[in-house]
């Protein structure tokens, strides 16, 4: 399993940030839409999201942690 951490999503004037555990790449965009909407798959595509990746952690798939963007 890994972690993505993902910055620079879930914007309004200021970044959000999530935290997602997942097999791959493909199954995190899955849980991001299940959790976010189709409408949100735009920020998850976008060039200016950042992934960080940590590998093998022991953690069940699904997500860990978010917060939006504010004001």
């Amino acid at each position: 399993m890994n972690l993505y951490i993902l910055k620079e999503i879930l914007c309004d004037w200021t970044s959000g940030m999530v935290v997602i555990a997942a097999e791959s790449k493909e199954q995190c965009r899955e849980l991001f839409i299940k959790e976010f909407g189709n409408y949100r798959a735009e920020d998850f595509d976008s060039k200016h999201t950042e992934f960080i990746v940590i590998e093998g952690v022991n953690h069940p798939a699904g997500i860990v942690s978010f917060v939006f963007g504010g004001s």
